[in-house]
C-alpha cells in the first residue's frame, strides 16, 4: 500500500471493507481470493464463474460478491460514518495493525478501534478466566496485572465480567496500558455494566472489534473474539476457569497459535478450577498463586521462557 496515492489507497480500503462485509466470506477466503486475483479490485471485476469455481467457493458466495460490487456506494457511506464517529479502521496491511496478530492465517482483514493507544507493541500479555471468580482469583489477577503493567507490558483481555474486568482494573492501578477486545461492534459494550470500564480503557489504551456493523454477542462471536485476544499477545495467562468456561477456548487458540499458556495451579480441587488443572495437565506452564515473580521473570526474558517451554515438553515426552 506504500506505493499507492491517497485516492488509490482509499479506493483499495473501500473495496476491502466491502468484501469483508460479504456474508460467508471470512479472512481465510479473502486471503485465497487475493492470492488468486492479485488485487481486491480484480476480485470485484471478476465474473461469477471465475469466483464460483475456486476451492472453498460456490455460486452463492460468488453472487454475494457481485451484489456487494453493486452496493459499493453504501459501503463507502458506512466507512465514512465509522470514521466520523472517531472509529479508526485498521486493515491487515497497515503498519498500525497489531504485528503479532498479522501472523495468523485467520487474522481479521480489518479491525475497528477506539481509544488513545496509537501503536500496539509485541509486549502484550493476555489475562483471562472465569466470569464468576473466587476472591483469591481476583486477588491474583489484580496483583499479576499490576506487576506486569509495571514491568512495561500491555494487558489484553475481553472486557467481560470477572477475571477480565479485574485484569483491566489492576492495570489502571499502576497507570499501565490495557486493551479490550470485544465480540460486538464498538457501539455495544457487553456486559452493559462494563461501559464505564470501556471508557476508562480508552483514555490510555484501546478497544478492538472486528465488527463494523451492529453486532450482538452470540456464542460464536464470543469464541471468535478470543483468537484476537491471544493473537495480539505474546503469551496468555489463565487465572481460574471451569472446563466449560470461555477461557478454555482462549487457551486453545493460544496453543494453536504456538503462543505460551500459563495456568494458575491452585491447591484446592474446586470444580471452578478444573479448567486450569486440565490446561496444566496438557502442558500449560503452571504457577502457584504466590509465584507471580516467576511468571513476571519468564515473560521479561523470552530466551528463558523458550528454554523453559522446551524443558517442560521434554519432561512430558519422558512421562508418556
Amino acid at each position: 500500500m506504500s506505493n499507492y496515492t491517497n485516492s488509490e489507497k482509499r479506493k483499495h480500503q473501500e473495496y476491502l471493507f466491502a468484501l469483508n462485509s460479504v456474508e460467508g466470506i471470512g479472512p481465510v477466503r479473502i486471503k485465497n481470493l487475493l492470492k488468486h486475483f492479485g488485487t481486491v479490485e480484480r476480485i470485484f471485476e471478476a465474473e461469477i464463474y471465475e469466483i464460483a469455481q475456486l476451492p472453498r467457493f460456490n455460486p452463492i458466495l460468488a453472487t454475494r460478491i457481485l451484489t456487494a460490487r453493486k452496493q459499493l456506494d453504501q459501503y463507502r457511506q458506512k466507512f465514512d460514518e465509522l470514521t466520523d464517529q472517531g472509529i479508526e479502521i485498521l486493515f491487515k496491511e497497515d503498519n498500525r495493525y497489531p504485528t503479532l496478530l498479522k501472523l495468523l492465517p485467520d487474522a481479521p482483514i480489518l479491525l475497528c478501534k477506539i481509544g488513545k493507544l496509537s501503536d500496539v507493541t509485541d509486549k502484550c500479555i493476555a489475562i483471562v478466566g472465569s466470569s464468576k471468580p473466587t476472591p483469591e482469583a481476583i486477588e491474583v489477577t489484580l496483583d499479576l496485572s499490576m506487576r506486569l503493567a509495571n514491568a512495561g507490558f500491555t494487558i489484553v483481555s475481553g472486557l467481560a465480567a470477572g477475571i477480565d474486568a479485574n485484569a483491566h482494573y489492576g492495570t489502571f492501578c499502576v497507570g499501565g496500558t490495557t486493551i479490550g477486545v470485544i465480540a460486538t461492534d464498538l457501539s455495544y459494550i457487553y456486559p452493559p455494566q462494563n461501559k464505564e470500564l470501556a471508557k476508562q480503557i480508552c483514555e490510555t489504551g484501546c478497544i478492538f472489534s472486528e465488527h463494523p456493523y451492529p453486532t450482538k454477542p452470540t456464542p460464536t462471536y464470543l469464541v471468535m473474539r478470543n483468537r484476537i485476544i491471544t493473537g495480539i499477545s505474546m503469551a496468555t495467562i489463565v487465572i481460574e476457569t471451569a472446563i466449560d468456561n470461555g477461557a478454555m477456548h482462549t487457551a486453545r487458540y493460544a496453543e494453536r497459535q504456538d503462543r505460551p499458556v500459563f495456568a494458575c495451579q491452585w491447591n484446592s480441587q474446586n470444580e471452578h478450577r478444573a479448567g486450569t488443572r486440565q490446561l496444566i495437565a496438557k502442558g500449560a506452564i503452571p504457577f502457584q498463586p504466590n509465584q507471580l515473580d516467576f511468571v513476571e521473570n519468564l515473560l521479561k526474558e523470552p530466551d528463558k521462557l523458550k528454554s523453559h517451554i522446551i524443558g517442560t515438553s521434554a519432561e512430558q515426552t519422558q512421562l508418556f
